[in-house]
């Protein structure tokens, strides 16, 4: 069971909590974790009592959607895949990251990193606004994880995802200005696992694709 938040702040306060003690300590909640201030539930239409992450989850095929396959060379031993609308149809691979466009325009972007150089800038990140909404998923322990986080600017709503593997995260960085965009990207978002194919029936420090 989730804990009940009535303000933004306390939705901010408790997932800053969580995610230092997995950055710093190593510790992690043995089960799903999401919290929902009642401004970003509002703009999905529902409220707090309401809402769930897990209500963007596609138990199987969904027309629409497809899972796109990530090239980050060689070096990675194997292919990350994310879950996109069929209509985001283009990749465009930058110096430092990948973006998903749509129409000419940008939809997400994605970087790869080093766990201990991510961990470097977590204050920074935690610092450019207030998180109000963010579900946690255990894929795998003890490196497998899963955050997605919502971070409200006025009418817009920056949506984050943090996939970790053991020393490596991927993370996708997205924007929504309205509810129905906002609901693509937490679909999208929730339902990639991109490092499925490097998860190992048995514990692993290695990153060897099974």
């Amino acid at each position: 069971m989730s804990p009940s938040f009535s303000s933004q702040n306390t939705v901010g306060n408790y997932f800053q909590q969580i995610l230092r003690d997995w950055v710093v300590n190593g510790k992690f909640p043995e089960t799903t974790v999401e919290a929902c201030s009642p401004s970003l539930a509002t703009k999905l239409g529902a409220s707090t009592e309401t809402f769930t992450f897990d209500n963007y989850i596609h138990s199987s095929q969904t027309p629409e959607w497809s899972l796109r396959p990530l090239d980050f060379g060689p070096d990675l031993g194997g292919t990350l895949y994310i879950y996109l609308p069929t209509t985001w149809a283009q990749l465009n691979k930058l110096d430092n990251a990948t973006q998903v466009l749509s129409g000419g325009l940008p939809r997400q972007t994605l970087y790869l990193m080093d766990k201990p150089d991510w961990s470097k800038t977590l204050e920074q990140f935690l610092s450019q606004g207030e998180i109000s909404a963010f579900v946690y998923y255990l894929i795998q322990p003890p490196e497998f994880h899963q955050w997605i986080c919502c971070m409200e600017s006025g009418n817009r709503v920056w949506v984050f995802g943090f996939y970790t593997a053991p020393g490596k995260l991927l993370i996708t960085k997205a924007d929504a200005t309205d509810k129905a965009s906002l609901e693509l990207q937490l679909t999208s978002l929730i339902n990639s696992n991109p490092w499925y194919g490097f998860i190992s029936t048995a514990s692993s420090t290695s990153l060897s694709p099974v």
